[in-house]
Formats: structure tokens, C-alpha cells, sequence
């Protein structure tokens, strides 16, 4: 096990959550390795920085940073890099709920020198009775099938404390750690068990600007640095996909409207990257709200059939 972790969550407007994420992480099961949780917020013009700081009041390990301004997701993780000597740094989504042995899943594979990087398992807390909880859902999945041949990280991160700062202009925070983690010669390891439970967007804009955000800064990662990505690639995609269709039949429909949507983003997305206005469009993003309440009881909602 690594000497010692440090937490980093980003937050920006997350009184709906931060308290329960912040719970989720004091009960880990691997909570005496926890050296710091650092919460940045950015521009919080809600209950976010009071209810850190009452949090703080519980358990010393609790630090705010709290900034006047937004200046983007990784300018906020660059503020966590510099003062972080911990020798695992973990960065996390806001609007996440750990599971209660996440991080001791999380970290196990850092046993072995060669692993510089480890990626979380996210569930969708949607459950698939709506068009909107089931392509949250399948996203997820397809996600999860995709990452055990190709691993690509998502909301709940953990990576060696080997270098100091992040490009500022990248949109992708943790394709940004994968890649200059590999570029140093690791292994980037994707670790099913550790697992995480997030929200979707319940209505067509939040899915829309979700989605495009994710998309652009997946091009940006792919075209300027010339890093492959798996889930952007068609081939595994479909090989990952055509057993939900065979199995779920009946939701064909939603399927296949989960599909349009992801095409559309994917055609909009690439237009709007050679527009280069995503630079500073997507750097600091306005957050999907419907994302931010995740329902009481997460228990793993049942998943989709796969074949």
C-alpha cells in the first residue's frame, strides 16, 4: 500500500453534494492512509464553502481552497499539484458518491512499481426506466466494457506524484494525467472494483453540453498530442455495444436514440474543435445541473443485459 494519499475534488457550486461526497470519503475503508482532502471551489456562489468548512470542523485532514473566480477544472488541479507531496495524488469529480472501498480498490494496483495511474469504475445512479436514466446508464456501461481492453479513465482518478502541473489549456483533466503519466513510461491501469456512483443528465440541453464537453476534449487530446482514445474509436465502441442492443430489444428505440444523440455531438463536437473557440469555450464550462443530486439510496440500480 502507498505511504500516504492525497484527495483532490473540484468543486464549483456543489452544495447539493459536497457533504455527501465528503462523508463517502471519511468512511473508506482504506481512510488511515488519507493524509489530506483538498476541495478547491471555484466561484462558488452557493452553501459549497460553508459546508466545507463545517466538515473541516469533523476532521483536520479537510482543506478549502476557496477562489474568488473560475479559471477552468485543470487551473484548479494545478492549485491542488503544487501543494500536494503525498506520494498518490487522487482527483476527484464533486458530484460523485464513493463506494466504501473505492479508494483502497483504487490504490491497490500502485503495489506493483510499474503502475503509474489507476481509473474508477463510475455507475450511473439512474435508473433505466426513462430515456434519459438509460442512456446514462448505457453510456456508463459501454464505458466500463470499453476500458477492461483499453483503459479510459472518468470521474475518480489516482496517479503517482511525479510531476508538478498540467497544460492549462487542456479541457480533459484526466486524459491530460493519462497521457503525461504514460509519456514517463508507466502503466495506466483501469480498476473495476473500485467504484464510484454518479449522476446523469435528466433532460436533452445537460446531455447535449455533457457530452460536447467530453467530446472536444477528447479531440483535443487526440489531434494535438496524438494520443489514441478508446472510446472515440467506432470499432470498439460497436463491439461493445451490439450485445446491449441484442439483449435490450425491447428499448431499441432508446438505443437507437442514444446512439443519434452521441452522433450528432460527435459531427457538432469535431466542427466546433477545428473552430478552435473550444479552447476557451470548454475550459470553464457551465455545469449540467441535473447532474448534481444524486438520489438517497445508491445502491446499484440494475443493470442492463448484455449478451
Amino acid at each position: 500500500m502507498p505511504a500516504s494519499i492525497a484527495i483532490g475534488t473540484m468543486a464549483y457550486n456543489e452544495e447539493a453534494n459536497i457533504g455527501r461526497l465528503l462523508d463517502s470519503m471519511l468512511a473508506q475503508s482504506a481512510g488511515e492512509l488519507i493524509r489530506r482532502i483538498v476541495v478547491v471551489a471555484s466561484g462558488c456562489t452557493d452553501r459549497t464553502c460553508e459546508i466545507v468548512r463545517r466538515y473541516q470542523l469533523k476532521d483536520s485532514r479537510i482543506e478549502l481552497i476557496a477562489e474568488a473566480k473560475r479559471s477552468g477544472k485543470v487551473a484548479a488541479i494545478n492549485e491542488f499539484l503544487f501543494s500536494s507531496t503525498e506520494e498518490i495524488l487522487i482527483v476527484s469529480s464533486a458530484d460523485l458518491v464513493y463506494a466504501p472501498r473505492a479508494l483502497e480498490e483504487l490504490i491497490a494496483p500502485f503495489a506493483d512499481p510499474e503502475v503509474g495511474m489507476t481509473g474508477a469504475h463510475s455507475i450511473s445512479s439512474d435508473a433505466p426506466t426513462t430515456f434519459f436514466g438509460y442512456a446514462a446508464t448505457l453510456m456508463w456501461q459501454l464505458h466500463h466494457e470499453i476500458s477492461l481492453q483499453a483503459p479510459k479513465m472518468g470521474e475518480l482518478i489516482a496517479f503517482r506524484n511525479v510531476f508538478r502541473r498540467l497544460n492549462p489549456a487542456i479541457i480533459s483533466d484526466e486524459l491530460s494525467v493519462h497521457q503525461v503519466v504514460a509519456s514517463l513510461g508507466y502503466k495506466v491501469v483501469y480498476v473495476p472494483d473500485a467504484i464510484v456512483y454518479n449522476k446523469g443528465a435528466e433532460n436533452l440541453e445537460d446531455f447535449l453540453s455533457q457530452r460536447m464537453r467530453c467530446i472536444v476534449g477528447n479531440l483535443q487530446i487526440m489531434r494535438d498530442h496524438n494520443v489514441p482514445i478508446s472510446t472515440m474509436r467506432i470499432v470498439p465502441v460497436m463491439r461493445a455495444g451490439l450485445p446491449y442492443v441484442y439483449q435490450n430489444w425491447r428499448r431499441f428505440h432508446w438505443t437507437a436514440g442514444t446512439a443519434a444523440l452521441e452522433l450528432y455531438c460527435r459531427l457538432k463536437g469535431s466542427m466546433t474543435y477545428r473552430s478552435r473557440k473550444s479552447h476557451t469555450r470548454y475550459k470553464v464550462w457551465e455545469p449540467a445541473s441535473t447532474t448534481k443530486t444524486l438520489p438517497a439510496d445508491l445502491e446499484p440500480t440494475t443493470p442492463l443485459r448484455r449478451g
